[in-house]
């Protein structure tokens, strides 16, 4: 069994170059060094399209773990002070208030 994995191998390695030698296989097309330029331009672009998109991710992320934090305390908020839950809820309207504005405008931005 070995042996004919073997000589399946062999059989296919040498088809193999003759492919990658081929005269009519299709070249690579070589760039100018302005087309690389505009290349380099537009990954540079797209790239920081893409880190502010992650920083932006990580500010909702941050939100979404301080509303979870002042979540708990409005679950536990007989070991609080009435003044600090009244703070918690109150932060707590600010942030998902702001959220849904951002998202009302995003909306009307799309229309």
């Amino acid at each position: 069994m070995e042996e004919k994995n073997k000589k399946e191998a062999k059989v296919l390695k040498p088809d193999f170059k003759k492919s990658m030698n081929d005269a009519n296989a299709p070249k690579a097309e070589e760039l100018t060094y302005e087309q690389l330029k505009t290349v380099a331009s537009n990954l540079k672009m797209q790239c920081d399209q893409l880190y502010q998109r992650l920083q932006e991710a990580q500010r909702v992320i941050g939100s979404f773990n301080d509303i979870g934090m002042l979540l708990s305390i409005l679950d536990k908020s007989d070991y609080f002070s009435e003044s600090f839950v009244s703070r918690c809820s109150e932060k707590i309207e600010g942030v998902v208030s702001s959220m849904l504005d951002k998202s009302e405008e995003a909306e009307k931005a799309e229309e």
